[in-house]
């Protein structure tokens, strides 16, 4: 019984440890990592509507700036001490190369009964030997295939369960990973 019991514990924990509990909270600028702002104000495009956040994320903690450029909505996320760790552009399923969207389909439709995308993002990781300023300015200047994974918050149903998901996949549209998403993370998934 006491075996049973610990068993049970050990798996709620690992369970609880993969979903997606984000909490994200508005901030002001002098509360944003000073380097993390350095790279930002060392663009070379001027970036409207820039709003800083601190998301919290279970044990993990990042910082966030949500900013206007070309008409795309971008989200540059740095880690506490303002190290660059991902650029986000929120893009629609149409911009979704056919070969990607035709994978990203295929694993819908064979893993759920029903499926509706809420947000779809192209992420963007430095993995080259640039700046954090340097990567911004190249993302900015012209982000088209230059993204290493979508991620995809979708809705999804089957014949016992309805729910909220985070997707990733591979810019090829190979499946990577999923999370479950809590309904707190979702009321700020939009933006």
């Amino acid at each position: 019984m006491k075996f049973n019991i610990i068993i049970l514990l050990f798996w709620s924990c690992i369970l609880s440890a993969q979903s997606k509990n984000e909490k994200e909270e508005r901030i002001t600028l002098s509360q944003f990592p000073n380097l993390a702002h350095q790279s930002l104000l060392s663009t070379e495009k001027p970036l409207k509507k820039l709003k800083f956040f601190k998301e919290i994320d279970g044990s993990r903690k990042s910082y966030e700036a949500k900013f206007k450029y070309n008409k795309l909505q971008y989200s540059v996320e740095f880690d506490t001490l303002g190290k660059l760790e991902d650029i986000e552009i929120i893009i629609k399923q149409k911009h979704i190369p056919e070969g990607a969207l035709q994978q990203i389909t295929t694993y819908f439709k064979t893993n759920f009964d029903k499926y509706s995308f809420i947000k779809i993002q192209e992420q963007y990781i430095n993995k080259k030997d640039k700046t954090d300023t340097d990567f911004i300015n190249y993302i900015l200047e012209n982000p088209i295939g230059k993204h290493t994974h979508f991620e995809i918050i979708a809705e999804i149903k089957s014949k016992k369960d309805r729910l909220f998901k985070e997707f990733t996949f591979k810019f090829t549209g190979e499946f990577e990973k999923s999370r479950p998403i809590s309904s707190s993370s979702y009321e700020h998934a939009l933006f």
